[in-house]
């Protein structure tokens, strides 16, 4: 008997050794209902069950809240317990393995989701690593932490439909082409009881801009909600992270050698004064995760109207996306400063297009012409007239220009860029830009340069003097050459011949007299035009000279004033310093210059439909190819090149003007009312002045019926009117838009209203979806 009884005791020591209890979760509140906790259960005790078998585990049910108590009913060796609590609108259930000797955990680990089949998907990556290492199975990992007020956005998992019975076949690699753009977003469901409305938003955001854009997260996405004081410190330290001394002493070199801001100016600390009066949000590749500020300034938030903070948001989350399909580059990496701002282009002009796209999406508005349309209309302005217009910019508005363009170009450039990909093959294409991305500002200015694979001309830095200290070399590119002529010379002169710039190289340097600077920059050009060049440079000495004789910079840098201009048949090279440089020109000068061969990045992709003609003016009478429009333009009038989105603008002094546009959106009801109201604001604008409703009235406007609108402009003695009428089947709308300073000018633009005919099939009308 006793050895029975032994034997009976040694089997039961033993089963409890390779026992482990599973405690069913309970349900709470608004956090866990009765039937998500039994499913969630049930994963739980399959999964650690899946994970213990070849172990030679048992797991064994347990109900409670108490590990202590289900360790003695059940006499095992661990007790697995959950606790379900709301974190930032995600559920988020604490899974520890607990013992029979401690009060705390052998290991924890979060689990988190939004939903039942996230949070699955979160037992199944976590539960089985934790519950190994606490009973020693396994080494144990701990989870990092994360800082307060961030919210998990768990990567979205979707069901997978039961596939039916086949015969085996042999496995293919999965597309990686994008899918085609959606026409609408999802329906919403309600979200979770007592949820933060801005946790709301940026979840429903995430899931909309990986459906527009084709792209999933890869890992959970962190978003960190933080107030203004916080906020303004994360900025800061994002900037110290990519403004390095390296970084800003460089800059501030090529600021101060080239004329391109005052000696005093810091590229730091302009730079952080920008940033912190313009972000609302941004995605931080360094922590990996995205930083939201609670309550956004003016200048971010409501430049966009009501779905201002919506859109950030949407921007910054793409990059979120970016980073984890694509990868962020490491800008330090890259070859030169050309290089960097033309990487940069690209992945702020994918955001650009992104957030127009969803935009559109949101408003009922067609999304092919939608990007088309935003990135035309703001390459149209100068980067002035766009700060003015936003008029929430007063840091960037009185910031270096040279600041201000290398900032609105990655924008402006990029956004051009992405929108003819888009055009030629939507984001798929998009996509397989990302793999073979711009080289040069040049390509992301002049997107057919990129599309063609024009490259620029290599050429080797200058070699520092003997004695000197280098400070800096680089590639000024087609933007830095602008803004260093520009500073000096007329920029209508500038930017005609800064597009042959084909290549450039310079250095800077220090000494050897502590603070004295020199820089020697080499140029190539294409087209014959470097005997212009030198006509320029040879201008721009008596600026550069007024330069040098300010004060010094705070760094107690000078400059000598005398710049040397020296060129070959195909190079242009300047000097500036108190030192004999003209070794180092020579050197420069004596390169052998071969223009790289065109390698287009996207050989297979067909070259878009040619553009439509220009309006074009014969005799008084003009003619648009692509609205398919002709008209009478009345004697006296002359074309307003200051209006360079309208399809025709004309005007005539002390009189008016009249504008014809095209309106790629349907516009009826309140999305009508809206235009009209928008349109009469930004004359009232730029005029200056009050505008009183004055009524409206119905006309006919190339042949179809329109609303007309009119306002008086106080103190002005001047009309507005303002006529809509449905264009392109009703899809678009055709808008004329006139400033009447008397009845005979009323008579004169009436007539020419009523010359507008259709002449035929619009071309615009074809790009819409």
């Amino acid at each position: 008997m006793r050895t029975f009884a032994a034997a009976l005791l040694l089997a039961s020591a033993a089963a409890a050794e390779n026992r482990v209890a599973v405690l069913s979760l309970e349900p709470r509140g608004g956090v866990l209902g009765a039937a998500d906790a039994a499913a969630l259960t049930g994963e739980l005790r399959a999964v650690i069950r899946e994970a213990l078998a070849p172990q030679g585990y048992e797991v064994v049910t347990a109900e409670g809240n108490d590990a202590k108590a289900a360790l003695g009913a059940t006499g095992s060796v661990a007790a697995v317990m959950g606790r379900a609590a709301r974190m930032e609108g995600a559920v988020v259930i604490g899974v520890g393995v607990y013992k029979a000797d401690s009060s705390a955990p052998a290991s924890l680990v979060r689990v988190m989701g939004i939903g039942v089949d996230q949070l699955k998907a979160d037992i199944r990556a976590k539960v089985p690593k934790a519950v190994l290492s606490g009973l020693g199975l396994a080494q144990m990992v701990a989870e990092p932490k994360l800082a307060p007020g961030t919210l998990k956005m768990p990567v979205p998992v979707t069901p997978a439909a039961p596939a039916p019975p086949q015969r085996a076949q042999p496995a293919r690699p999965a597309p990686q082409a994008s899918p085609a753009e959606p026409k609408a977003l999802r329906p919403r469901t309600p979200p979770p009881e007592g949820e933060d409305p801005l946790v709301t938003l940026i979840r429903e955001t995430t899931a909309d801009i990986e459906d527009l854009r084709g792209l999933r997260r890869k890992q959970n996405l962190k978003v960190q909600i933080l107030d203004d004081k916080l906020f303004s410190a994360a900025v800061r330290e994002r900037a110290k992270k990519e403004m390095t001394p390296q970084v800003v002493a460089a800059e501030r070199a090529r600021w101060f050698a080239f004329n391109l801001a005052p000696a005093a100016a810091d590229p730091a600390q302009v730079l952080l004064d920008v940033l912190d009066e313009q972000v609302a949000g941004f995605y931080d590749p360094f922590e990996k995760q995205l930083i939201v500020r609670k309550d956004p300034p003016a200048s971010a938030g409501d430049a966009m109207g009501p779905e201002g903070l919506r859109m950030v948001l949407a921007h910054e989350i793409e990059h979120a996306l970016q980073d984890q399909n694509f990868g962020f580059p490491d800008l330090a990496s890259l070859p030169d400063d050309d290089a960097r701002l033309a990487r940069s282009a690209l992945y702020e002009g994918d955001a650009m297009a992104v957030m127009t796209a969803y935009g559109a999406l949101r408003a009922n508005k067609p999304v092919k012409a939608a990007v088309a349309n935003g990135a035309a209309m703001l390459r149209a302005l100068d980067t002035q007239a766009l700060l003015r217009m936003s008029g929430k910019s007063p840091q960037l508005l009185h910031a270096p220009p040279v600041l201000r363009e290398e900032l609105v170009l990655p924008y402006v450039g990029g956004f051009a860029l992405v929108a003819e990909a888009y055009k030629r093959g939507g984001f798929a294409l998009v996509d397989r830009v990302f793999k073979n991305p711009p080289a040069s500002v040049h390509q992301v200015l002049h997107p057919e340069a990129y599309f063609t694979g024009e490259r620029s001309t290599p050429l080797a830095y200058p070699q520092p003097p003997a004695a000197t200290r280098l400070i800096a070399s680089g590639r000024m590119g087609e933007l830095g050459t602008r803004m260093a002529l520009e500073a000096c010379l007329d920029r209508e002169v500038v930017r005609e011949l800064a597009p042959r710039l084909a290549g450039d190289a310079y250095t800077i340097v220090e000494g050897p007299t502590r603070g004295a600077i020199s820089m020697i920059w080499t140029t190539v050009w294409s087209g014959g035009v470097s005997g212009n060049v030198v006509n320029l440079m040879k201008l721009v000495q008596p600026c550069w000279q007024e330069q040098a004789t300010a004060d010094p910079t705070p760094l107690g840098w000078t400059i000598a004033g005398a710049s040397r201009i020296a060129n070959s048949a195909e190079l242009v090279s300047v000097a500036r310093g108190s030192i004999d440089l003209s070794p180092a020109v020579s050197r420069q000068l004596s390169q052998r210059i071969v223009a790289p061969a065109a390698a287009p990045p996207l050989a297979d992709v067909p070259p878009p439909p040619a553009p439509a003609q220009p309006v074009r003016i014969d005799n008084g009478h003009f003619v648009s190819s692509r609205l398919g429009l002709s008209g009478d333009v009345p004697e006296g009038y002359e074309t307003d090149p200051t209006n360079p989105l309208a399809e025709l603008a004309i005007k005539k002094a002390g009189a008016g003007g009249a504008t014809l546009s095209f309106v790629a959106e349907s516009l009826s009801g309140d999305s009508l009312d809206a235009f009209f109201q928008s349109a009469a604001a930004q004359i009232a604008a730029a005029q200056g002045n009050r505008l009183t409703y004055v009524g409206k009235s119905k006309r006919m406007l190339a042949g179809a019926p329109a609303e007309e609108r009119a306002w008086a402009i106080e103190n002005a003695g001047m009309q507005l009117r303002i006529d809509v009428a449905p264009y392109c089947g009703g899809k678009a709308a055709l808008a004329l838009l006139r400033l009447e300073g008397g009845l005979a000018v009323r008579a004169t633009l009436d007539d020419f209203a009523t010359s507008l005919q259709k002449t035929g099939v619009a071309l615009a009308c074809g790009d819409l979806e």
